[in-house]
């Protein structure tokens, strides 16, 4: 028995003595984060960096937690998309203290300059039409980061195809926590030519030369919330009021909601958004979720809509490995169904929302449901151009990054109202194929895409921006 209790001893105090070894050793590998400096922030101040990163001044963190905050705070900085570059470096000192560096390299801010742009919904469209009457040239004045708050102030003139005239202003914060924000803006526009019917899902079109057949005004404030890094909260009021011409109510009936030429509203929208995605102009790895509800019209105006909606996202993200990559993405949104008006009843074939291959199809409806899923491979690593002869640190780094990407896309639309006269509704259709990825300066995407449809199309499109 005595044997017996000194063996037990013996253990327990060795195994102690490892445990205190171990616990040692972590000790050891932990640093104190004495100091953050940053530098190369010329414009941007400098509690709008620190808002972005996830480790502080006086933080004590093992060596692989701190990386990874590193590398988490890397991109939380470039998605801000206030930098070209952002280099975070960290220098062990004594006494496991450790200074980080954040060296930042801004864009340029201010962009005043000419625009030409085409009018139809995608480049297929208006590639198929060839008529440069559909696009709209101007002045197109941004200015990015126009306080050092990563604040926005922007306006444009624009005529030809549309003519608009709008001026509007973000700001991020508001208050010294940093997690309020506001958002306004206002626009009139004026068209010669308007979409007032979809037949065999492709839009017709109704023009007068001589006058313009539909007048528009819009005024928003939208007021945003941000709580932690990941999660932001809008709220957004705004007037609408659109006029049509007599004989687009007469082509359409159902163009608004009471068969007349006018349709105004209060609208009232609430969204919530969890996005924490590595690069959120072209995302590799991470996840977002988005949940809104939204109500058109509420009783107090002539010629208002009444219409609720709720829309929900998903977006994911994963690396496989070496140069592999995988994403999926799932959206929908549900409508009331009651009898309303042709112009509040897009689902699929506008901006992000369409299935790829279908670039000459519009699916309206009022319930829609779009799946998407791809396989990446990347084709050529981030690779940055040195141009010596420009002397702006803004141009003279070019990176250019480039993937090959297999996709499918499944979409469906109830239209309980114009399903009839379009054969794509009410239907799932789908598509498959590759495409190729280029991903450049300030967060330019340009996509090559060869697509194969349900419908027997196939063809190579273009597009600018990500697809999900």
């Amino acid at each position: 028995m005595r044997r017996l209790l000194l063996l037990s001893a013996f253990l327990f105090f060795s195994a102690a003595g490892l445990a205190q070894q171990l616990l040692d050793s972590i000790q050891l590998q932990s640093s104190i984060i004495d100091q953050i400096v940053i530098t190369g922030n010329k414009r941007t101040r400098e509690y709008i960096i620190r808002r972005e990163l996830t480790f502080h001044e006086g933080d004590t963190l093992e060596k692989y937690i701190l990386e990874s905050a590193i590398e988490r705070s890397r991109q939380n900085l470039m998605n801000i998309a206030l930098f070209n570059f952002v280099d975070i470096k960290y220098f062990q000192g004594l006494n496991r203290h450790v200074v980080v560096h954040i060296n930042l390299t801004e864009r340029w801010y201010l962009w005043p300059s000419p625009v030409f742009e085409i009018a139809d919904r995608n480049f297929t469209e208006w590639f198929q039409k060839k008529d440069f009457s559909r696009s709209n040239y101007g002045m197109y004045l941004r200015q990015d980061n126009f306080s050092g708050r990563d604040d926005i102030l922007q306006a444009q003139a624009l005529f030809g195809y549309s003519r608009r005239l709008g001026l509007y202003y973000t700001i991020p914060y508001i208050n010294k926590k940093l997690t309020w924000g506001i958002s306004t803006g206002f626009y009139v526009t004026r068209q010669k030519e308007i979409a007032y019917n979809t037949i065999d899902n492709k839009l017709l079109f109704y023009k007068n030369p001589d006058d313009f057949v539909r007048k528009e005004m819009q005024a928003y404030v939208r007021f945003t919330k941000r709580k932690g890094l990941y999660n932001y909260y809008n709220t957004t009021i705004d007037y609408r009021s659109s006029e049509i011409a007599d004989t687009v109510a007469l082509l359409n009936h159902h163009y608004f909601s009471d068969g007349g030429t006018r349709q105004q509203h209060i609208g009232i929208s609430w969204l919530y958004r969890f996005d924490k995605r590595d690069y959120q102009p072209y995302a590799l790895k991470g996840l977002l979720y988005e949940l809104e509800i939204s109500k058109t019209g509420i009783g107090v105006l002539r010629h208002e809509p009444d219409i609720w909606a709720l829309a929900m996202g998903f977006r994911y993200y994963q690396p496989l490995g070496g140069r592999w990559y995988a994403a999926t993405a799932l959206k929908g949104r549900i409508m009331q169904r009651e009898q309303g008006p042709y112009f509040n009843r897009r689902a699929l074939g506008y901006g992000l929302e369409y299935i790829r291959g279908y670039d000459l199809y519009v699916l309206n409806g009022q319930d829609y449901a779009l799946i998407r899923t791809n396989l990446k491979f990347n084709l050529l690593r981030q690779h940055v151009y040195q141009f010596g002869f420009l002397s702006s640190e803004k141009f003279r780094r070019f990176p250019v990054t480039v993937h090959i990407d297999g996709f499918f896309d499944a979409g469906y639309v109830s239209d309980q109202l114009f399903g009839e006269q379009n054969k794509l509704s009410n239907t799932w259709q789908y598509s498959s194929g590759l495409s190729l990825d280029i991903i450049t300066y300030y967060d330019v995407v340009m996509r090559f895409e060869y697509a194969f449809t349900k419908t027997g199309d196939q063809g190579l499109y273009f597009r600018m921006g990500t697809v999900f």
